[in-house]
């Protein structure tokens, strides 16, 4: 969804806090998708099914903004839905039709909102595909809680530059400023602001580096690699826009380690250096611009930690990526173990004996978790598993499920899997 709507905003610019509000609001239908439907139905005589998809998203839309945005007075966004069908060139009818719904809506409120509370119906904001799998493996109760979680807007987590400041110092800035935070309930580098709707880039301290916005859950598993050996060779295999390979240069930077990283998808690697730019500007971090496979069979050299988060179905972090639900099908999950699997088998390669090769995902899925790592095991006797508990702090390990790093979704945290690798050295 990000690469359609970067595409339109090239397309069609807007400023800083109108592009703010525009997301607020795609990712709000998104999230509540099956609720907005559930109580258009109320409103529509004829089946949704039946309506044109561009009136149809037109009424979420305006619904949204009505029963969800407190910011937004109803009649603009009834109007800016009637402008909308107007501008499409659709016929009078229709725009008649979308005021009359949207303007009964507010006549309304009180009573649809009421049924949405008092219903006997599932309403899960999920294709239910996607809670069926949740529910034969966690139970009915742990997968409504969990479409329940994701239905909720995420707050902004900031991961604290311990090269560029510390935790304590970038909280004062921020209650100075007027911006409602608290200390992360299970990383000591980590700020929660608390219903922040602003622009990232006008948080104090972002042009300085001082933080980044990363998940506690991906914090974590990226301290899955320690102990940083003095002097060791690091490497994080998929880098993406570097938000993990930040956290391993700070890692780093006490043992005088060295950090690499590959990634094979240009818009992110500009994205990388401009935060690598930002968050570490003495540095120089290299970048390999290709797949994992061509960066192996490029170098001879081996790495003593290798951090391999590789692409996954993302079932964990629908939160912060509502699209995702939506556009995932059951089949992709197979199709991405494979993915996964030849990645693993290619970091591995490029291990030190005695090296440590964390696997990641954010997938609640154990095809893309617990089942790749036993055929990675069971194909490659010079690995072993190690528990988790021992590398991450006390407050996280209730987190930790049969010696992996497994978080489900929480206020706090998003959904994420992490697996720590050792590789055993052959007997000389």
């Amino acid at each position: 969804m990000n690469g359609i709507f970067n595409d339109l905003l090239t397309e069609y610019p807007l400023e800083s806090n109108d592009r703010q509000l525009a997301t607020n609001i795609i990712y709000g239908v998104l999230r509540n998708r099956d609720s907005l439907d559930f109580m258009l139905q109320h409103l529509c005589r004829q089946p949704l099914n039946k309506l044109k998809p561009f009136i149809h998203q037109t009424l979420r839309t305006g619904l949204f903004q009505i029963l969800y945005l407190d910011r937004i007075p109803e009649s603009a966004a009834v109007n800016e839905s009637v402008k909308a069908v107007q501008t499409a060139r659709l016929p009078k009818k229709l725009q008649g039709f979308v005021n009359g719904v949207l303007r009964n809506s507010i006549r309304k409120r009180d009573e649809l909102l009421a049924l949405l509370k008092n219903t006997d119906q599932l309403i899960l904001n999920h294709p239910l595909w996607l809670y069926r799998r949740w529910e034969q493996r966690f139970g009915k109760n742990e997968a409504i809680r969990i479409c329940e979680q994701n239905s909720k807007q995420a707050n902004f987590s900031l991961q604290v530059n311990s090269c560029a400041t510390d935790r304590d110092s970038l909280l004062e800035t921020l209650i100075k400023e007027g911006i409602c935070a608290h200390k992360g309930k299970y990383c000591d580098d980590t700020l929660i602001l608390e219903d922040f709707h602003g622009s990232i880039n006008k948080i104090p301290g972002f042009r300085e580096g001082f933080f980044q916005i990363q998940d506690q859950g991906a914090q974590l598993l990226t301290h899955l690699i320690t102990p940083v050996i003095q002097g060791g060779e690091y490497l994080d295999a998929c880098a993406g826009v570097g938000g993990k390979t930040s956290i391993l240069t700070q890692l780093a930077e006490a043992a005088g380690a060295r950090v690499s990283a590959v990634e094979p998808e240009k818009t992110r690697r500009k994205k990388f250096v401009e935060n690598m730019g930002r968050l570490h500007p003495k540095l120089t971090i290299p970048l390999f611009g290709g797949s994992l496979q061509d960066f192996s069979a490029s170098t001879s050299k081996l790495f003593h930690g290798i951090l391999l988060d590789a692409p996954c179905s993302g079932t964990g972090v629908t939160r912060r990526h509502p699209d995702i639900r939506w556009n995932r099908q059951s089949e992709d999950i197979h199709r991405y173990q494979k993915i996964q699997l030849e990645l693993l088998q290619t970091a591995a390669a490029l291990l030190h004996p005695k090296g440590v090769l964390v696997y990641a995902t954010c997938s609640l899925e154990k095809e893309e978790n617990e089942q790749v790592i036993e055929k990675f095991l069971s194909n490659n006797p010079d690995f072993v598993q190690e528990p988790c508990i021992p590398f991450l702090p006390s407050k996280a390990h209730p987190l930790i499920t049969n010696g992996f790093f497994s978080p489900h979704p929480e206020s706090e945290i998003d959904g994420f899997f992490s697996a720590r690798l050792i590789r055993i050295p052959s007997p000389s």
